[in-house]
């Protein structure tokens, strides 16, 4: 009964018998595919009672795959965040909103259970809803990593024995995951810790034995002596509540529940404890394995099963693991899973400990589906159970210096390699690695490390893993993408592309909020606790090259609410760019552009922007302070400028003052800060609106730290102040602020992760403005509107409007088409004028602008006496939006009116959305559909892809499509 109730209570929410697929008893999945291994399924679970509520959330808590449920109780139902840690004693503290309806309710009104209907969903307004209104998460992988260190901090303060410890925990979380799973009886750790006597816990290790596989290769042999009893006691507490709140609650983790990647992930953090930090090694993402997987092995797997896997950066066996559960299938026996993980996994790792926690992480998976009577079956049968992996296809040894599996070579290579430069330090391992990347190939010693520059792990990996490939070998590897921009590493990126065909190239800085960027999980004892890395990532996409006409898809994409919180890439039109690889060979400055832009952005820099002879410019930064700094004689007082005493065009007083008569650890020439000349902060603020923010002086007594550029004109003798001002204008113009953030190195491209920065060697480099006349119209034009900006800024006169006329000045001087200044008049659009939450997305006015150009480019090919028009369109709060096109006579009258009743946006973004289930990408790239009478253009709901310039580039498009099909000779 209880049962038809619950079935009923969904029906009133909308959904029918085709979506049920059986009888919805306690649990109902809403199936709406995101991922197919973190799914966002909507779940429906009916909970009489506060108990219900608690289980279940703390069931799918230590799942770690859904970000909400819907608790339906008898009268009241919850929508609840899932990654807010479960409380026994108030079981709906997570809760995101109540709803006064439950199954036994009567007079049911749908509209007041909106936010959970089917067609909210349908719509993913439901997920809209649940990002805007969640919590804080406290996901079971950060809680789990505080627990244990807040346990290993108090063991420690006992008896300072970290070798001990480590062994004694990491042995009891085995042994819970094996009790969890049902092998051992519940109770069966916590007893042995509960009796308080070193020799009963000594006894369960000794038990584990009988299964353990490699899981403890190296550990030391645990003796009575070396367990305090105390150790005993605080281990049980943490295995019987919550340890780092000391309420004595229930111990909220479920070890057959939580995922084994994150397991894994623990166990690595916890035991590394930061030691290998310096080393750029850090745990992958699961949605970012599966991402990487995504290209690779399942692209394999649809040939054929026997497919082999190398990780030559092991660490914790996150790639292995997965790659483990693509490759089994669940009719497939315990000895068929033992034969894939002996002779098709396989991976390299100098760590020995990282070897011990990669075994862990795959027999855990082996064993994951088994049911627990086999695996005790198979105790009593034969032990260890688990295969020896470590020594065979798990090795210990340095990728980058020593040669292992010379015999091999494999399907498909992934990894997460180590990030960074080799430190110059004396760590047997690291002069290891120095020696060999130094050597660069002479006498015959590692040759394929002749290009890698600044002893780059992250390069070296990329050159030295075709050592274990072969001509059918895929490749997909995330590395730090500083080696794609950085002035040092061209040879290292002409010799990349020279060997490998680049499939899919991933500019990931946008994302490493959700992938490496480092931050606080919490504090113990007021310490507080930090993951992550330092530098935002790439993943590559290669197999070996084939042809010199190789197309390239690099794919930018950039962060968003729907992707951060559903951990899946997401790009649209305009964040992907098919180009020829030979053009990056060609054009190395191309790997920054694309990072912001598109190849019609590297086109206008390198033709008209990138000036061959011109006003050169010499640009430095000035002095470098340091505490504490000797005085050197009298006091020698001048004006200190710094960022904040400007803004463009305009010094603002009173300034600092600093004694100049002082050791400066970088002093800097003294010409830098004399005569005229322009200077401007070195790290651009967003306040600024992406332009370079400068102001002219020649003010003598006027200094300035490392964190201000000075630039001067090199190749003018005698450039008078006046003419300065003209310098000034075209510097801070919005076409110089365009240029310099797609060329710089750093500005636009660290991903939130530092401060932009502007190089000085990118500006003299890069930077040259026009050489003409300064008395010639345009040059006084631009004279006249600087100084008097800056009259009317001493009065905060607001001058908007005549640096508006600048830029367009500006555009004129460097002969700039209306196509071009409208690349960049979008750029500002999209970056400063639509840069809001709300404003990113596209509005009726902005598709009217964009069916106004469609219509005009396209109509240049049409009869005189047809014309085409937009007749309808629709724009979803969610994905999505849609426009609909149609030819009619010239005589009719155009209505652009809103049709919400267009079918078709839904049916392409559902597919969008289905084929993200096993990619871990949501593309939305334009879709084109036409029939007699009507063409449909669909693309996302964002403002970036309904411009004006993307209106001329689409009805070109179409314009091109038209003229293809007319016959030879039209």
């Amino acid at each position: 009964m209880t049962s038809n109730k619950f079935k009923i209570f969904l029906k009133n929410l909308g959904f029918s018998e085709s979506d049920f697929k059986g009888e919805p008893r306690t649990v109902f999945v809403y199936e709406f595919p995101i991922d197919e291994t973190q799914s966002e399924d909507v779940r429906y679970i009916h909970t009489p009672t506060d108990e219900d509520i608690f289980t279940e959330h703390q069931k799918l808590w230590n799942q770690n795959d859904v970000s909400s449920f819907v608790a339906v109780g008898d009268y009241k139902t919850y929508l609840l965040d899932a990654k807010v840690k479960p409380d026994k004693e108030r079981p709906v503290n997570s809760k995101i909103k109540t709803f006064d309806y439950g199954v036994n309710s009567t007079g049911f009104e749908k509209e007041k259970l909106e936010e959970i209907t089917k067609d909210s969903i349908d719509a993913t307004y439901f997920f809209d809803f649940v990002i805007k209104n969640r919590k804080k998460p406290q996901e079971v992988d950060k809680d789990l990593l505080l627990n244990l260190i807040a346990l290993k901090k108090d063991l420690l303060e006992i008896k300072d024995d970290e070798e001990t410890i480590h062994l004694l925990i990491l042995r009891c979380l085995f042994i819970k995951y094996l009790e969890d799973k049902g092998i051992y009886d519940e109770g069966y750790l916590t007893n042995a810790l509960n009796a308080q006597k070193p020799t009963k816990i000594i006894e369960a290790f000794e038990e584990i034995k009988k299964i353990n596989g490699d899981i403890f290769k190296f550990d030391k042999q645990v003796l009575e002596t070396e367990i305090d009893a105390r150790y005993l006691s605080n281990t049980h507490q943490f295995f019987t509540s919550d340890y780092l709140s000391k309420q004595g609650r229930l111990f909220p983790y479920l070890f057959d529940q939580i995922p084994i990647q994150l397991i894994s992930n623990v166990y690595e953090a916890f035991l590394n404890n930061d030691k290998r930090q310096g080393k750029g090694i850090y745990y992958t993402p699961t949605f970012l394995v599966n991402f990487i997987l995504s290209h690779s092995l399942k692209e394999k797997l649809k040939e054929s099963r026997n497919v082999t896997v190398f990780d030559p950066a092991v660490g914790s066996g996150a790639f292995l693991v997965e790659s483990f559960k693509a490759i089994v299938k669940p009719n497939d026996s315990y000895e068929k899973k033992k034969d894939i993980l002996q002779n098709q996994l396989f991976g390299v790792d100098n760590d020995r400990n990282a070897l011990q926690i990669a075994a862990f992480s795959l027999y855990l998976a082996l064993i994951e589906t088994e049911n627990p009577e086999f695996i005790r079956e198979q105790i009593e049968i034969s032990n260890p159970i688990l295969p020896s992996l470590i020594g065979k296809t798990l090795i210990q040894k340095n990728s980058i210096t020593d040669n292992v599996f010379e015999d091999k070579t494999f399907d498909c290579i992934v990894s997460n390699p180590p990030w960074g430069s080799v430190e110059p330090n004396d760590d047997e391992e690291n002069l290891k690695e120095r020696e060999a990347i130094e050597t660069k190939g002479k006498e015959g010693l590692m040759p394929e490390y002749k290009n890698v520059s600044d002893y780059e792990r992250s390069q070296a990996f990329l050159i030295r893993v075709q050592k274990w490939s072969n001509e059918k070998t895929i490749f997909s590897l995330v590395v730090k993408n500083s080696i794609f921009l950085n002035d040092n590493s061209e040879g290292f990126r002409k010799e990349l592309l020279k060997t490998y065909q680049i499939n899919y190239f991933y500019e990931l800085s946008n994302y490493n909020k959700i992938l490496f960027k480092k931050h606080k999980i919490g504090e113990i004892n007021g310490e507080k606790v930090e993951v992550g890395a330092t530098q935002p990532c790439s993943v590559l996409v290669f197999e070996f090259l084939k042809n010199d006409n190789q197309k390239l898809n690099y794919i930018s994409p950039k962060l968003n609410n729907f992707s951060e919180n559903f951990q899946i890439i997401h790009y649209t039109q305009k964040d992907i760019h098919e180009i020829e690889q030979k053009k990056l060979f060609e054009n190395d400055l191309l790997w920054r552009v694309l990072v912001n832009g598109d190849f019609e952005d590297f086109e206008l820099l390198k033709n008209k922007l990138l000036l061959q002879n011109g006003l050169i410019f010499e640009c430095r930064t000035g002095f470098k302070p340091k505490e504490n700094m000797k005085i050197l004689g009298d006091p020698e007082m001048r004006k200190w400028i710094k960022p904040k005493h400007f803004e463009r065009y305009l010094i603002k007083e009173p300034l600092a003052e600093f004694n100049w008569n002082q050791e400066l650890d970088r002093r800097r020439s003294e010409s830098i800060f004399q005569g005229n000349r322009i200077v401007s902060a070195v790290k651009p603020e967003k306040k600024h609106n992406y332009k370079v923010s400068a102001i002219r002086t020649n003010d003598n007594n006027l200094v300035y730290a490392d964190d201000i550029l000075c630039y001067k004109i090199q190749n003018v003798e005698n450039l008078s102040f006046e003419n300065y001002s003209v310098v000034l204008g075209i510097l801070n113009s919005k076409l110089i602020g365009y240029t310099l953030f797609h060329i710089s190195s750093q500005w636009g491209k660290e991903g939130g992760m530092k401060r932009p920065k502007l190089r000085n060697a990118d500006i003299e480099r890069f930077i040259k403005l026009p050489l003409l006349d300064f008395q010639s119209e345009i040059y006084q034009s631009i004279r006249s509107r600087v100084i008097e900006i800056e009259n009317l800024k001493e009065e905060y006169v607001e001058t908007e409007n005549i640096e508006n006329q600048i830029d367009e000045i500006v555009f004129d001087l460097y002969r700039l088409k209306e196509y071009e200044k409208e690349i960049i008049r979008e750029f500002y659009q999209i970056k400063v004028e639509r840069d809001g939450i709300s404003e990113k997305y596209v509005k009726k006015s902005d598709i009217e602008n964009y069916a106004n150009k469609f219509t005009e480019v396209f109509g240049l090919m049409l009869e005189a006496n047809i014309k085409l028009i937009a007749k309808n369109f629709f724009i979803s709060s969610n994905l999505g939006a849609t426009i609909c096109f149609t030819i009619v006579n010239k005589s009719e009258e155009n209505h652009l009116d809103e049709d919400k009743t267009i079918s078709i946006l839904n049916f392409v973004k559902r597919k969008q959305i289905e084929k993200a289930d096993t990619s871990k990408i949501l593309n939305e790239e334009k879709v084109k559909i036409y029939d007699d009478k009507f063409l449909y253009i669909v693309k996302s709901n964002l403002f970036k892809d309904w411009t004006v310039r993307q209106a001329i580039k689409d009805a070109n498009e179409e314009v091109g499509l038209l003229l293809s099909k007319l016959p030879a000779g039209r």
